[in-house]
């Protein structure tokens, strides 16, 4: 600035000084007059949809309206000397509290001088914003010079009503709309203006209601709602502190550079319900800002602010503001007539709430909340629960109803008796647990829970605990609870699947027995048609069946179980039962705990049974397939997998868990009547009990009509003391493979084929034959086709024939190494008669029989055939009575064609 223009604004300043001076006494009447007009202003400004309207006629009819007439009246207010009044654009995205541009329409008025010489004066502000809203700032402020300085303090009152600011319209969930609201604020501002810079502060202070809520962080419950996003509209308390100084580059526009720092927050008001709980809902927090102003022309100032802060992040505006009179900021006694600078909004923490949508239906979730911890009477909202799992079924009368269950007093002292009864299509029964995955409309899958991770427990030994009867409550969802002693865990029946494709789910639910004998089934599917998933599911030590599928139904019944069913004749008051019950499916897909389970999965895939019945699977149609995986079956009553008239295909595998260990009466497979496709594979290890001995079979087939029975060896063989293989009557084929068996048997045969309804297809591979009183292999009467692959007989009995068949259809044994050993002195390694026709070869033929008969009265018989047609070779070693054998040691009665190693 060049030195004439310093000695001109030196003698405005000195004008300006005593024109303040001289009309100090005239401030009293002109403070009247002053009032009328901030009255008319701030009509004005109280009407902001008509003032919009008019602005927006400026283009066609620029006489007109009530602004433009204003306009034209402040022009000639500042072309006949200083105004009082200015008009201000402030634009913002992204403001400290607030969002949006707005206007102002502002005066500051000179009143009186006091006593001390302090200058009295309204500070009057009104704003429009460009949503709509309207608010303003009215304050009483003294200023008095201090030598070259001023000193200004001011007391306000702000009412700030812009409350649609937060754009709401269109989007999924907010039927709570923008979630504005009112605000009224004390204010306190001081300010020490000098030549050099300047140093203000600014206190803020709601008053009346300064926070509004709706949920809270970490919980998604509001009412009966489920939150996507909990709302918050509060007021904030603070202060703020700024020192500013003049930057000599640029002077002439009387430039200033300011910063300073804020601190705000609301303790008033602390969260209710979820993990913050009892902590302030806008904890206080500070910030920063830089801001920039300038002096444009005579009349024009401008400001430029940068705000950023832990919780708002990064907030400013930009502002215009026209002075009437020209601007009062160049020097410190321009200043005397200066609005105080200080936040015009009241700071607002913002959050609008957003309730979770069912993409189903396009509306919000209906949520009915269970506590029995709480005080009775509730009206099912989160902030007033129900205490009963009854009164919640009464009230879930709609689709789509969530019934969540709060842990209350159920672990504690008081589990939630009686039974839920699912009272419509795709309701939900969640559990406060570790968090159920709600799929919404607006926000992807949200997590119903508190946060708390607390699981709900239910009882009920007088009945359900969980009922599901389709069609009307299809489509129901379980999730997230545990279940203690209850006749029955969940039942379902009828058709499980609703209008939409959605079955029957079950998630992250434990069922457990009490430890009695009282009768406790997990689940039971009875005459259920549809689909059933259970995931993270657990089931133990129930008294009745662990998991149980039962009943003709009118379609076909798909279900999925990944979870584990474990029982324990120890821990279940000793109680024998099925682990798994499977009858009567008229068609569908059952998979029980196969494979290795999904990633993470808390709940490994498992069955296991301990003194218990086993699994059963009884009279199931040939439309169903059953997959049953993960087993460890040991020491079960009568038998560790029972299949009884079905026709079903089945497949039953160990997997990770040990198989079949099992050392009591019975069987370990059994398999009775009916023509199914049964297929086992996984270690077996079975044998007699300790005292009380009967029979134990490896494997029974009986009455067969078709089918198939396979059991697969993987790695090693099966292990077998007890009776080894018995087939009798069956019609179905019996397959032996993998690793095969090796049969120590304490009974008549190691492998026994016996009955003329024995018409199937029976291969054997790798069975090793080391225990039998009466032959290793009996074929007796069975006119089906018998193969063996390296087939091993090593018996140490002093009355057993190593292979023996009478009556028998066709034999072959051509694979591999197979071989033959007797330890008795009188009876022959093999007799085959009326069999065949045979195709039999073997290594080694090794026979300690040294009795003659009056057939062969020279020289003792190993080899026996009488009108057995085929082929039978010995390829490398035959051995009678400790010497070279030829062909005076067998004993050909026709038909048979027998070749010896030379």
């Amino acid at each position: 600035m060049s030195r004439n223009a310093l000695h001109r604004l030196g003698k405005r300043t000195s004008e300006r000084l005593r024109r303040i001076q001289r009309r100090a006494a005239a401030w009293q009447r002109t403070a009247r007059q002053a009032a009328a007009v901030a009255a008319v202003c701030a009509g004005m400004a109280g009407m902001p949809r008509i003032g919009e309207a008019q602005t927006g006629q400026m283009s066609m009819v620029p006489a007109g309206g009530v602004l433009n007439r204003a306009a034209a009246g402040f022009q000639q207010l500042n072309q006949n000397g200083p105004g009082f009044f200015y008009y201000g654009l402030n634009a913002a995205d992204r403001g400290l509290g607030y969002n949006g541009s707005y206007m102002t329409l502002g005066g500051y008025i000179p009143y009186s001088e006091d006593d001390l010489g302090g200058l009295w004066a309204a500070d009057l502000r009104s704003h429009l914003s460009v949503n709509g809203g309207f608010f303003s700032n009215v304050g009483l402020v003294r200023k008095q010079f201090l030598g070259g300085s001023l000193l200004g303090v001011g007391v306000f009152w702000d009412f700030d009503g812009d409350e649609n600011q937060y754009q709401a319209f269109g989007t999924c969930g907010t039927e709570y709309g923008q979630f504005g609201h009112s605000y009224n604020q004390i204010g306190v501002s001081g300010e020490w203006l000098t030549d050099f810079g300047n140093l203000r502060s600014n206190g803020y202070m709601p008053v009346g209601t300064t926070a509004y809520t709706a949920g809270a962080p970490g919980t998604p419950f509001y009412q009966n709602y489920v939150m996507c996003q909990y709302g918050l509209d509060a007021a904030l308390t603070g202060a703020d502190l700024e020192v500013g100084a003049y930057i000599p580059g640029l002077s002439d526009w009387a430039g200033m550079i300011s910063v300073g720092g804020y601190a705000l927050g609301n303790a008033r008001y602390n969260w209710w319900q979820g993990p913050q709980t009892g902590k302030d809902v806008v904890p206080w927090f500070g910030g920063v800002y830089t801001r920039l102003d300038m002096t444009f022309a005579n009349n024009w100032d401008f400001s430029l602010q940068g705000n950023n802060d832990s919780y708002f992040d990064w907030t400013g505006f930009a502002r215009l503001t026209y002075r009437m009179g020209g601007s009062r900021r160049r020097n410190v006694p321009d200043q005397m007539e200066q609005p105080m600078m200080r936040n015009e909004h009241i700071v607002r923490a913002h959050q609008t709430p957003i309730m979770a949508v069912n993409p189903q239906t396009g509306t919000p979730y209906r949520v009915i909340h269970v506590d029995n911890a709480a005080p009775t009477g509730g009206s099912g909202a989160v902030e007033s629960p129900l205490t009963t799992l009854a009164a919640a079924s009464a009230a879930a009368t709609n689709p789509y109803d969530i019934v969540f269950v709060h842990r209350g007093l159920s672990r504690t002292s008081t589990p939630y008796g009686g039974s839920f009864v699912f009272g419509n299509e795709n309701q939900y029964l969640v559990g406060d647990g570790l968090g159920f995955m709600l799929q919404t409309a607006c926000c992807g899958p949200i997590a119903l829970t508190t946060g708390a991770g607390l699981t709900p427990l239910l009882s009920n030994p007088a009945g359900d605990s969980v009922t599901i009867a389709g069609p009307l409550a299809a489509g129901a969802t379980i999730a997230g609870i545990d279940i203690l002693g209850s006749r029955t865990g969940i039942y379902a029946t009828g058709p499980l699947t609703s209008g939409i494709g959605r079955g029957l789910t079950v998630q992250n639910v434990s069922i457990t027995g009490n430890g009695t004998t009282a009768s406790q089934e997990g689940v039971f599917l009875d005459k259920a048609s549809g689909k059933a998933t259970f995931s993270e599911t657990a089931i133990a030590n129930m008294t009745t069946a662990g998991f149980a599928i039962e009943g003709a139904a009118a379609g076909p019944l798909d279900v999925d179980y990944q979870g584990s069913i474990t029982s324990d004749t120890k821990l279940n008051g000793g109680a024998v039962a099925p682990i798994v019950y499977i009858a009567d499916t008229q068609g569908g897909t059952i998979n029980l705990a196969t494979g290795g389970g999904a990633a993470g999965a808390t709940v490994p895939n498992q069955i296991s049974d301990t003194g218990g019945s086993g699994i059963q699977i009884v009279n199931n149609a040939a439309a169903t397939t059953i997959a049953i995986g993960n087993v460890s079956l040991t020491d079960n009553v009568q038998t560790a997998i029972a299949v009884v008239d079905d026709q079903a295909t089945t497949s039953i595998t160990a997997d990770s868990g040990s198989g079949i260990v099992k050392r009591t009466n019975g069987a370990a497979i059994s398999v009775l009547g009916g023509s199914p496709n049964l297929s086992y594979t996984g270690p077996i290890t079975n044998g007699l009990p300790t005292s009380g001995a009967t029979s134990s079979y490896l494997l029974s087939v009986a009455d067969t009509t078709g089918g198939s029975v396979t059991l697969t060896a993987p790695g090693t063989p099966f292990i077998d003391t007890g009776n080894g293989i018995s087939i009798n009557n069956a019609a179905g084929d019996v397959t032996l493979a993998g690793a095969g068996a090796k049969i120590t048997s304490v009974g008549g045969q190691g492998i026994l084929i016996d009955g003329a309804g024995s018409t199937g297809n029976y291969l054997f591979s790798n069975a090793t034959i080391l225990g039998a009183t009466s032959a290793g292999v009996l074929i007796n009467g069975a006119p089906g086709s018998t193969e063996f692959q390296n087939l091993t007989v090593n018996l140490s009995s002093a009355t057993a024939v190593g292979f023996q068949a009478s009556g028998a259809g066709d034999i072959t044994a051509v694979v591999g190494s197979n071989s033959i050993t007797t330890a008795s002195s009188s009876q022959p390694a093999v007799r085959i008669t009326g069999s065949g026709p045979i195709d039999m070869s073997f290594t080694t033929i090794t026979s300690a029989n040294t009795a003659t008969t009056a057939t062969t009265p020279a020289t003792p018989t190993a080899l026996m055939f009488n009108t057995s047609p085929g082929t039978f070779n010995v390829t490398s070693k035959f051995t009678v009575g400790g010497a070279a054998g030829s062909t005076a040691n067998v004993t050909n009665a026709g038909g048979t064609t027998v070749n010896l190693p030379p």
